[in-house]
């Protein structure tokens, strides 16, 4: 073999590597005082996050502690890659998407004691146009150290939810259909950096 071969085929192979990797869109949720309407053609998820740790909903506990969730999304019939990171820093998020059945792939979670990643397989699905409630992810960690399992459950809270997502995000323009994210039982988060190493 040819000695610019044996370093010529890696290098292809590293660039179509990244290139693919960078392939994956990146919607950005929609901010508190967004009007849903000026979505109107769109398709929008929306729903709320629960970190629960001993016995407490971190992303409501703790304000005066930055935290933030983000996952990542692969639309099972195009195989298109979405990143969205971060998907709420406050409970509540409305995230426009194209319509599909997702399936969630990895959650990235920061808290005050820093930066987890993890896996707890879910989904969920977006009809054409729709303003789909995914009902709010309850997600437990189960353990304490560097590897924790965690368990999840959606609850349907839409009726309690109701007049605060309509004053974040004016969603009383357009019907809403509940859609319940499907959930695993069980997953897993490991700790990557701890906060002292920020």
């Amino acid at each position: 073999m040819r000695p610019w071969r044996t370093v010529t085929i890696p290098l292809v192979l590293g660039i179509l590597c990244a290139l693919l990797s960078a392939c994956a869109e990146v919607p950005r949720p929609l901010s508190p005082g967004s009007s849903v309407s000026e979505h109107s053609g769109q398709s929008l998820v929306f729903g709320r996050m629960a970190m629960i740790r001993d016995a407490e909903d971190r992303m409501t506990s703790l304000p005066s502690f930055s935290r933030s969730l983000g996952w990542e999304l692969l639309e099972a019939h195009s195989g298109k890659k979405f990143v969205v990171d971060p998907l709420t820093e406050n409970v509540f998020f409305a995230l426009p998407l194209p319509a599909g059945l997702y399936h969630v792939t990895k959650l990235r979670y920061e808290d005050r004691y820093g930066l987890w990643e993890g896996t707890l397989a879910a989904s969920f699905s977006v009809k054409p146009g729709s303003l789909t409630y995914v009902g709010t992810w309850q997600i437990t960690f189960a353990g304490l150290g560097p590897g924790v399992p965690i368990t999840g459950r959606t609850l349907n809270d839409l009726k309690e939810d109701r007049a605060e997502f309509e004053e974040r995000y004016a969603i009383n323009a357009r019907p809403v259909t509940v859609a319940l994210l499907e959930s695993a039982p069980e997953g897993q988060f490991s700790l990557l950096r701890p906060r002292s190493e920020h």
